[in-house]
């Protein structure tokens, strides 16, 4: 019998072999034959490799098309427009990498491919892998996105008053004093006094941050390209905004921005002498906190002045580390806890009263002369000024990414954080206090 690698289900009968016994042989050979090429044709189909989509079809909506799929769960959007914001975000990237199919979807979906200088790029100028010096800024819609994800990663831009900066510099006018009321004899003219005022400065800073990123770039992974890419670009922006915020010590290292700790620690060089810091009882800090009493945050909430104790508005700041070996220590050691109040503690972050509020650019490790926590309401304390506008560029060349078959992608905006009000060495306290460890 002759092999065949095609089915042979449409073949004709074959001749009649003139007698009864030959008839049935030929029959049953053809069905055997047909059934073995029949199934190593579905056993080829089963192991061939899956069909990568280049370029999917775009449903006319400009909805995720069918092809396009979701290696794994997305990480960083979220609600339920999350996989179309994501895929969409993913088209833009791949646009901005030159990628022709993505500049047409970008093209016919009203996603704006403008370069640093303000440039509209039409979609007949791109070749693969272009790229402009100055990037390409992101489109408003994905700038909501990358702001929200930096709210929900940064600590300090969810506390801060946030302004817009509609250019490079932003002054606001910030009240100091006030109108003197004074009591005044029959016929004796009163002292005239006027409020005094002076500014908040506020200059952008352009903060970059650099990823690598596999070179094989396909549509067909669109999806978790654009949360992955979404959500390392957001987090490594929350993450210098929070240090610049929190510890910024006013050198290059945090773009000039002096943070809430040390602004408190620069009101004077005698501790002592800072309104807005309480200094915690015992010693031994160097290696632990382990003196810390109660009573110490009791002199914290005490020191913030009531304007500042707006409901939901005062807040602690510590590490995480802080929270849990010092202040949950505290609050369990405290009398009357029940069972269930300890258990609950790590679900309800809150202390004395007032929510907890973590983060990790705050210290983990005792020192002495650390302000080691922040107590009071932010959003009075300092102003972060967005410019907002983030742009990406791409580039196969940097970082050795050429040897290395990878792409690096560069993201930069423009912020600058302003801590205004901490108190002086007068007595007067600002709308953030903090706790201090001793000297020794």
């Amino acid at each position: 019998m002759k092999w065949n690698a095609t089915s042979t289900e449409n073949q004709p009968a074959p001749a009649e072999a003139g007698a009864e016994g030959g008839e049935s042989d030929v029959s049953i050979s053809q069905i055997i034959e047909r059934a073995v090429n029949d199934g190593f044709a579905q056993l080829r189909k089963e192991l061939a490799p899956p069909r990568r989509m280049v370029h999917p079809a775009e449903p006319a909506d400009g909805a995720i098309p069918a092809t396009v799929k979701r290696y794994s769960a997305l990480r960083h959007f979220a609600g339920p427009s999350a996989d179309e914001r994501a895929y969409r975000f993913g088209m833009f990237c791949l646009g901005v990498y030159g990628k022709k199919n993505a500049i047409d979807f970008c093209q016919r979906q009203g996603i704006p491919l403008i370069d640093g200088g303000g440039d509209l790029i039409a979609a007949k100028t791109q070749r693969e892998n272009l790229n402009t010096s100055s990037g390409f800024l992101v489109p408003d819609e994905f700038q909501n996105d990358l702001i929200d994800l930096r709210e929900k990663y940064g600590v300090f831009r969810q506390n801060a008053r946030i302004v817009p900066m509609t250019s490079d510099t932003r002054s606001d006018p910030r009240r100091i004093s006030g109108l003197t009321a004074t009591f005044v004899g029959e016929s004796t003219s009163a002292t005239p006094g006027d409020k005094t005022w002076d500014r908040v400065q506020l200059t952008a800073k352009k903060l970059m941050v650099l990823t690598k990123y596999s070179n094989e770039l396909n549509e067909d992974a669109v999806l978790n390209i654009g949360d992955d890419l979404a959500g390392e670009i957001a987090y490594a922006f929350a993450l210098k905004e929070d240090q610049c915020g929190f510890i910024g010590t006013g050198d290059s290292g945090y773009g000039g921005i002096t943070g809430v700790t040390t602004a408190l620690r620069n009101v004077d060089t005698t501790v002592a002498n800072i309104a807005g810091l309480t200094v915690a009882t015992g010693t031994g800090y160097g290696s632990s906190y382990g003196s810390m009493v109660i009573g110490d945050f009791n002199k914290v909430v005490a020191n913030l002045p009531e304007y500042a104790d707006a409901p939901g508005e005062a807040k602690w700041y510590v590490s995480k580390f802080f929270w849990g070996s010092v202040m949950q220590k505290l609050a369990t050691a405290a009398g009357g806890n029940r069972v269930a109040d300890v258990a609950n503690l790590p679900m309800n972050k809150s202390f004395l009263g007032y929510p907890v509020v973590i983060s990790q650019v705050m210290p983990k490790v005792s020192a002495v002369n650390q302000v080691c926590a922040l107590f009071g309401n932010l959003r009075m304390a300092a102003r972060l000024g967005d410019r907002r506008l983030t742009t990406i560029q791409m580039s196969e060349h940097a970082l050795n990414a050429f040897e290395q078959d990878e792409v690096v992608i560069r993201g930069t905006e423009r912020f600058d954080i302003v801590v205004h009000d901490v108190g002086n060495n007068s007595g007067t306290t600002g709308p953030v206090v903090g706790l201090i460890t001793g000297a020794s």
